[in-house]
């Protein structure tokens, strides 16, 4: 999936948030025929498949607000897929981090500055499985 320079920013804080809080890095934008995981991570005791939606200052609403029951959906399929194919030991979790940023220029390169993030673990959960498993 093509993303553009906005995404790719929220994605790169995402990931860094997520390494700092001492997860170690598996995957990202792992895709499959039903959907996409922006960032897959695991720690000793889950592998967390990140959802990671971002948005400029100009944006009315929060990017939490974007995943829609759909969305919500396509990702616990391909959730599902990825345990399936590599039959991970670890409890999943599905997240959703959300960032709004604004970008500035240093040393004329365009830089992206993250000015809210909210992490929503276990965002995602059974109820939003709707059958599926």
């Amino acid at each position: 999936m093509n993303i553009g320079p906005t995404g790719r920013a929220g994605e790169d804080a995402a990931l860094e948030l997520l390494l700092r809080n001492g997860f170690e890095f598996v995957a990202r934008n792992y895709q499959r025929q039903c959907g996409e995981i922006d960032i897959i991570v695991k720690n000793d005791k889950y592998i967390v498949f990140a959802e990671v939606k971002t948005r400029t200052k100009a944006s009315r609403y929060s990017g939490y607000y974007a995943v829609t029951r759909q969305k919500k959906q396509k990702i616990v399929k391909t959730a599902f897929l990825y345990m399936k194919e590599y039959k991970p030991l670890l409890r999943p979790r599905i997240d959703v981090i959300d960032i709004e940023g604004h970008w500035l220029v240093v040393d004329e390169k365009e830089q992206f500055a993250v000015d809210k993030l909210r992490w929503y673990k276990n965002a995602i959960t059974a109820s939003d499985f709707d059958g599926y498993i």
